[in-house]
């Protein structure tokens, strides 16, 4: 992060490519993007998050939340957004399954 801000003021956005239908794993209050392969994704301010957008290319599903499975996935269409937010920051891990190889994904977040 450059002078001038933090990620709880800002926020952070996160840009990658997933080559193979798979399950990613995101970490959001981790360590820091150095870290990333091709299953685990890390975001580098180590902060829960209040708010998400993603923007992916491909149809993508939410899998899991801090663990918790979904019942169903939810389905975020192409070149669509899909957006949240919660009443406080809590989300520190999320899994997303990509449903079609070489699926670019955007994630903007907010921790407050």
């Amino acid at each position: 992060m450059t002078t001038g801000g933090t990620v709880e003021g800002i926020g952070d956005n996160k840009e990658f490519t997933v080559t193979a239908i798979s399950d990613v794993t995101l970490y959001f209050n981790a360590t820091t993007s150095a870290s990333d392969t091709a299953t685990a994704r890390y975001f580098d301010h180590g902060a829960l998050v209040k708010a998400f957008a993603f923007r992916p290319n491909q149809t993508i599903q939410i899998v899991s939340i801090n663990g918790l499975t979904m019942t169903d996935p939810i389905t975020i269409v192409k070149d669509s957004v899909y957006a949240e937010k919660l009443d406080t920051p809590s989300v520190f891990k999320m899994v997303v399954r990509t449903t079609v190889a070489n699926t670019h994904i955007r994630l903007r977040i907010r921790t407050r």
